[in-house]
């Protein structure tokens, strides 16, 4: 399965479309917290930039599977297996990170695990081969491992409760602004530095987020002090994080739909767009770009209205069950290209992902402060593991739906119908179990 990519836009051309609109963003959001304490800026600005960088690494094979699959002749299985390295990885670590956040420093552990990340950077800008640029891919994944959960963790420790989903949408749009710099900007860069230099830069930037952590971050409260062995507060962690009812509910969501939506964020939509949609490779990379921007102010507004919806006495549990449905009806409509418009289609989409922000609140709100890194990060263990089989699964069944002689674009659609299918599933699950849910929540 083959991309084909065409002329690039001019830096003049687009420099201005990616830079306007994101900075106006940003202000905005920092107009949000402008009634908040310096230490509340201080603590989330370097957080936020880890993440930020851990984001553009997550979706930047979007662009780049382009020349990826044309350097390597890669399949369409062969790139989201490639792709998904990063989320099986970085699923893998959530687990045992979670107690390591419980009982270190959360600024401690992070810096460690970037020095992961910069090495992934580099394995990758090097790799000749396919396994080599797996294996940079997933270390790339455990190094990011902490840059949200350690942000959740600390917040948790130093915010009050009713700023949780707020503080948890906030990140996520962080992390909006990291995917909308891995599409435009990154296109631009490879006339200049290739696809091999965009590694060699990500590495550098994730050297000066390391620093940041280190001297910017101010003295944080220290975590309880456990008595429990290691290994056993994992698993004792773990245990009662899965087993825990509101947990078991968001099961499905976790997999089919958030997790659904990063494998797609983080690689088909660029395959969909330029194949399904016949958009040529700087176009779609705009179109990205779009998309990013829309995202990043979803998860502003989410920000916004997460400290506003107990005063309201609006149940968060019926926004995650509106949110979802809503993000459902239009998947459909973008996949069947109801709008006439790909952008306007997929941007109403994206719009409503800043819902699954309410995943990370009712998560962390549900167990003792003392939890709060076990729990997060037992989550997000099923995010990503979704993320991994969703990137990787979509693959697949575009290369079976090939054997079977469809061509390369009824073979996305095919990939992008199961996964309406699968959300379908997850909101079933959902409301089947809405009654069951605390009412407080």
């Amino acid at each position: 399965m083959s991309f084909k990519r065409k002329r690039r836009g001019s830096l003049s051309n687009h420099f201005d479309l990616f830079v306007k609109p994101a900075l106006f963003i940003l202000y905005l959001s920092m107009q949000t917290t402008s009634s908040r304490s310096l230490s509340l800026m201080q603590v989330f600005l370097p957080f936020a930039g880890a993440y930020f960088l851990s984001y553009v690494m997550r979706t930047v094979n979007a662009v780049l599977s382009g020349p990826l699959t044309d350097e390597f002749s890669l399949t369409a299985s062969e790139l989201g297996l490639l792709s998904s390295g990063y989320f099986l990885t970085f699923a893998a670590m959530q687990i045992p990170l979670g107690a390591l956040l419980d009982r270190h420093s959360p600024r401690k552990v992070e810096i460690v695990l970037l020095m992961f990340a910069v090495a992934g950077c580099v394995i990758s800008a090097f790799a000749q081969g396919f396994i080599a640029l797996w294996i940079g891919r997933a270390m790339i994944g455990i190094g990011v491992s902490a840059c949200l959960m350690a942000a959740y963790t600390t917040y948790r420790l130093c915010f009050r409760d009713e700023q949780q989903t707020s503080l948890a949408s906030l990140m996520l749009m962080v992390g909006s602004f990291g995917a909308l710099a891995a599409t435009l900007p990154v296109e631009l860069l490879l006339p200049m530095l290739g696809w091999r230099g965009v590694f060699i830069l990500a590495a550098l930037l994730f050297l000066l987020s390391a620093a940041g952590l280190l001297w910017v971050l101010p003295r944080l409260p220290g975590p309880p002090k456990t008595t429990l062995p290691y290994w056993q507060d994992v698993t004792v962690g773990a245990k009662m994080v899965f087993t825990h009812p509101r947990v078991k509910r968001l099961i499905p969501l976790c997999i089919f739909t958030y997790g659904g939506f990063l494998a797609v964020q983080g690689l088909w939509i660029g395959p969909w767009l330029r194949t399904v949609e016949g958009q040529p490779a700087g176009q779609a990379a705009t179109s990205l770009l779009i998309l990013g921007i829309v995202v990043m102010g979803s998860h502003m507004v989410m920000s916004w209205l997460g400290s506003r919806f107990p005063s309201w006495n609006i149940s968060l549990d019926r926004v995650l069950l509106g949110g979802c449905s809503v993000m459902l009806l239009l998947t459909l409509c973008a996949v069947f290209d109801v709008w006439g418009n790909p952008i306007v289609g997929w941007s109403l989409m994206f719009m409503t992902t800043s819902v699954t922000a309410i995943i990370y609140a009712q998560t962390s709100l549900a167990f003792p402060v003392d939890m709060g890194g076990r729990a997060n990060t037992s989550v997000n263990f099923i995010v990503f593991a979704g993320a991994f089989f969703m990137q990787w699964g979509l693959g697949v069944i575009v290369d079976l739906a090939m054997l079977a002689g469809q061509d390369n674009t009824q073979a996305l659609k095919t990939a992008f119908i199961c996964w309406i299918v699968a959300q379908v599933v997850a909101l079933f699950w959902l409301f089947r179990s809405h009654r069951l849910a605390p009412r407080d929540q």
